[in-house]
């Protein structure tokens, strides 16, 4: 186990010196601070200059407290690699600014902090240049220049490595390194500018809050900060502590999903041939990297087993640890293996320092879901450098407008559950799993071993016994797919064997590492670009949803309350649908949230029991997020309405197909005849005997119905159901069988539904999705509602990009698209594929993205549709254009006949 040491030692680092391991305490000499302020932040570092900045170039009084020095905590020893091609279309955009950031900052201020000597990453398997290829063609759009190397070529680059054993590299000639100083400096200058305190050697002592009430609900809300023995008033707090986070968050009864890790990078000798213009490298296969420094390099990368750091020192100030070898000599193999010279060199200096990690190596960005005016933006993976312009910039648009202008979702604290923050081992488990796996390839279809169980729906023991392979979204575990017969439970997380007795610095005993585990093995059968083996099993219950019927467990879907005497005006103030006196109660409508740009914060539906009761039911991804959209909005206007959150007292059970009706009919008490229950309402009933809320929807685009039960009586009803369905398949020959979200993905793909967070955010609005129909009939009045305003200006002058669907020209293709491949209309990069599927009803490649109007310039939705229509399609993926045919309608059942209940003769309705 690696020491923990704090004697004084001196260590450089980029030239500079530093003590090691600083104790000594900050004492506050802070000068007279203000008595008010805008928004106070918390934390020195790269973040917090940049939220500082970025607040304050947009109007608000802004101060940074740092209980030390400027970059005393992680961001002083990070190694400052930028890399823009990310599987993340936002990761994209946020990296890009930064680095333009780097260079404006330059330009305002005279300080340097950008030196652009390129990106190299290596490929040792044909997956990984696979997937290399993939980011290499989306760099195209978003305008990252990239070439895919030879082995030969990649020597030739990057003389000293050995390519005996590559299969190629992607090199990013753009890509560079920031000096971590140089840009903290460069922001602090630029923000002062504009009116900004930066105030050092000031401790924040605590931070007040004050109770309020909503409704008959409590609710809290940041007043002050104290500081330097003086009072601070303010609205908004950021905390932008980093590896310190949890501290700050202390203070005000909160948890991040944050921990803090020792993680090391070495600094070599000089080696001949070594200078500063040579390209960063990764080997991600390796787990490495290899950052120039001078005629030196830094040698650094992510092992299996990392100590954690579980009692963070508050005055550890420019501090390092002692280097555990016989941990780093894990990368270290790595290292030598992709540079055999390195074996003969001697070691210049170590840096062991703290980062912080998070349970799916995502930052925490975002407003607290629990308390007003609490914004987070910590715990960055090691990533803070590289997104710090990006991230900074976004925080100054949610605070000031409302909402970031991209999709921030897989960033945002709200992405969590508020129950897995607050469970220790959840965090410390999925941390460890996040860190471990930093370089492995992302695959479309892997899932996480650790922290699986955290929440569940009744029904999960009966669905492990017929063969369900979970997914966990939001903590809860949902059926992905199902294999009859296999043993699918999940085991305890055996941190891959990583540790021996005791998980570094937890002093947490942890269980040998499975000899077998079948759910790891069906999962490992998914990690490819290629089908899977399990592609077959889904295209069946795809089968029974479409001729017979198919049941889903949906019970993570989020279910609130939104009630009290005015809860129809705060209805139809978040809501483009009409929420007024025109909808009866007993309807369902789905509906888009929009901010005050029109974007799309959240698609659900909302089900009216009362004028002054509705029912909303969210994506069971985004819950939190969409509660705490609702409730922010309905408390800044002040309606007397509150929100009651029910996800956990209703489990969910979808029947979908042409048999659906047959099958409820015998088991429920109320008549299911299209003049009874029309599509789109809803009725209270009995099901089996327990009584439940049962709704005629549809996510896949047949006959259906949505059965929203109390969780005690979930399973019985889930029997009925299955008992029922199983004897009336038998006996009239159609197909039944519980499906999963992998069957969803394609049914819903086949129908042209929107998924929020994939192929609709809060970049989008409505009309730029297909899915104006929404905002129509609300727009022909004169009702006010969130967003409208913006959406009147688009109407008017037209959609800068608009949502296409294309299908691959070849019925069978032999790789499936994934996401984020290139649209080219007559050779002319347009777009990004942001989702896909496979169609098995259509045998077709199915796929969904954005597509810019011609020369920018917004077109109107006929116009643009009609531009669409006579463009020649293809998709870049991997390097090759793939022909591809725009669909202007619905792939499969375009009248939508089928949701009515009308099917062809042939299919068993009745």
């Amino acid at each position: 186990m690696a020491s923990t040491s704090t004697t004084m030692k001196r260590a450089v680092v980029g030239g500079r010196r530093f003590l090691k391991a600083g104790k000594g305490r900050a004492f506050s000499s802070a000068p007279n601070l203000p008595e008010e302020v805008d928004a106070v932040i918390i934390g020195g570092g790269s973040l917090g200059s940049s939220c500082a900045y970025h607040l304050q170039a947009r109007g608000l009084r802004t101060i940074l407290l740092e209980s030390n020095q400027l970059t005393a905590g992680t961001t002083w020893h990070t190694a400052g690699m930028l890399w823009r091609l990310r599987p993340s279309d936002t990761d994209v955009k946020l990296h890009t600014y930064t680095r333009e950031m780097c260079i404006k900052l330059e330009e305002e201020t005279g300080v340097n902090s950008w030196m652009e000597n390129g990106g190299l990453f290596i490929a040792c398997n044909k997956e990984r240049l696979d997937e290399y290829k993939r980011l290499s063609t989306m760099g195209e759009y978003f305008g990252v220049d990239s070439q895919v190397l030879s082995p030969a070529e990649t020597k030739d680059l990057y003389p000293i490595i050995n390519v005996d054993d590559i299969y190629g590299s992607m090199y990013s000639p753009t890509d560079g390194t920031i000096d971590p100083a140089g840009v903290v400096n460069a922001y602090k200058r630029a923000a002062e500018k504009l009116g900004s305190r930066f105030v050092e050697n000031c401790r924040v002592e605590d931070i007040e809050t004050e109770t309020y009430d909503v409704q008959g609900k409590r609710r809290r809300k940041i007043t002050a900060v104290q500081a330097g023995g003086q009072r601070i008033k303010t609205p908004l707090v950021i905390n932008c502590t980093g590896a310190w986070a949890n501290a700050i968050t202390d203070m005000v009864d909160l948890k991040v999903p944050l921990r803090a890790m020792k993680h090391a990078y070495i600094v070599t000798e000089a080696i001949e041939g070594v200078h500063p213009g040579l390209p960063n490298l990764r080997d991600h296969d390796l787990s490495i990297y290899f950052k120039t420094q001078g005629d030196s390099l830094a040698l650094g990368g992510y092992e299996q087993n990392p100590e954690f750091w579980k009692n963070v020192d508050p005055h550890f100030h420019f501090g390092l640890f002692d280097l555990d070898w016989d941990t780093f000599n894990q990368n270290l193999e790595g290292h030598i293996q992709r540079c055999p010279l390195i074996e003969t060199l001697g070691i210049k200096s170590t840096v062991c320092g703290p980062e912080s990690f998070t349970p799916d190596h995502k930052a925490l960005v975002g407003p607290d879901v629990e308390l007003n005016g609490f914004f987070h933006c910590c715990g960055f993976n090691s990533m803070g450098m590289m997104l710090g312009g990006g991230v900074g910039r976004e925080v100054a648009n949610w605070v000031v407008d409302g909402s970031p202008s991209v999709d921030m979702f897989s960033m945002d604290i709200a992405r969590f559950h508020p129950d897995t923050p607050r469970d220790n081992r959840w965090v410390e488990d999925r941390t460890h799993e996040s860190y471990a796996k930093t370089y492995s390839i992302v695959f479309p279809h892997d899932e996480p071993l650790s922290g699986r169980g955290a929440r569940k729906s009744s029904l999960h023991e009966l669905l492990l016994e017929q063969g369900c392979v979970h997914q966990t979204r939001h903590g809860f575990e949902r059926p992905g797919w199902f294999v009859p017969g296999a043993d699918t439970r999940i085991k305890e997380y055996d941190f891959f064997g990583a540790y021996e007795g005791t998980i570094s610095g937890l002093d947490r005993e942890v269980i040998p590492k499975h000899e077998e585990h079948q759910y790891n093995d069906l999962l490992e059968g998914e990690l490819t670009f290629g089908w899977g083996k399990n592609v077959d099993l889904v295209r069946k219950e795809v089968e029974a949803v479409r001729n017979g019927a198919g049941v889903f467990d949906q019970s993570y879907f989020g279910k609130f309350f939104l009630e009290g005497p005015e809860a129809a005006e705060a209805a139809d103030w978040v809501c483009t649908a009409r929420m007024d006196e025109s909808r009866k109660p007993g309807s369902v409508a789905y509906t888009a949230l929009c901010n005050a740009k029109g974007g799309v914060m959240a698609d659900l539906t909302v089900t009216k029991f009362s004028e002054n009761s509705f029912y909303f039911v969210t994506g069971g991804t985004t819950p939190t997020h969409d509660l705490r959209w609702v409730q922010d909005q309905v408390e800044k206007k002040g309606f007397k309405a509150s929100v009651r959150d029910v996800s956990d007292d209703y489990d969910l059970i979808c029947l979908q197909g042409p048999a659906s009706r047959k099958i409820l009919s015998g088991i429920t008490d109320v008549d299911l005849s299209d003049e009874s229950f029309p599509f789109s309402t809803f009725q209270e009933c009995k099901i089996a005997g327990h009584t439940l809320n049962l709704l005629r929807l549809t996510f896949v685009g047949e006959l259906g119905y949505e059965i929203h039960v109390p969780r005690a009586s979930a399973p019985e009803v889930y029997k009925a159901i299955m008992k029922v369905g199983k004897e009336l398949a038998s006996e009239k020959g159609f197909p039944f069988s519980p499906a999963g979200y992998r069957a969803i993905d394609s049914l819903s793909a086949e129908k042209n539904y929107r998924h929020w967070h994939a192929d609709l955010s809060n970049e989008e609005t409505p009309a730029m999705a297909n899915i104006g129909f929404v905002t129509a009939q609300k727009l022909k009045t004169d009702k006010p509602f969130l967003g409208r305003e913006a959406l009147e200006a688009e109407k008017a002058t037209g959609l800068k990009q608009k949502l296409v669907c294309l299908t691959l020209d070849d019925p069978n293709p032999e790789n499936p698209l994934h996401g984020l491949e290139t649209i080219f209309a007559n050779d002319v990069c347009v777009g990004v594929i942001r989702s896909t599927a496979y169609g098995f009803s259509v045998n077709q490649q199915i796929a969904y993205g954005y597509v810019d109007a011609p020369e920018g310039k917004p077109m109107k939705p006929k116009a643009f549709n009609e531009w669409l229509a006579t463009q020649k399609f293809t998709i870049g993926d991997r390097g090759n254009k793939r022909p591809a045919t725009f669909r202007s309608k619905t792939i499969f059942d375009p009248t939508d006949i089928r949701r009515t209940g009308k099917y062809p003769e042939e299919i068993f309705t009745a």
